[in-house]
């Protein structure tokens, strides 16, 4: 496997955690809060996103290294 495929797959992961963080802060009620978890959720989703592009960026593909 590629290591942009990789990196496609971490971005894919964050975009997910970030969904089920923005489900969770919404479907909050008073009878059944979702705090920690709902930020928690956007917290990985952010890191995960942010790490994913980060590591398209910096990682060069080996053929360009040589």
């Amino acid at each position: 496997m590629k290591n942009s495929m990789v990196y496609y797959a971490v971005i894919a992961l964050g975009v997910i955690a970030l969904a089920a963080g923005v489900y969770l802060l919404v479907s909050a009620t008073p009878a059944n809060p979702h705090h920690i978890s709902s930020y928690a959720a956007l917290g990985v989703g952010a890191v995960l996103l942010i790490g994913g592009v980060v590591g398209m960026f910096v990682m060069k593909p080996k053929a360009a290294t040589k």
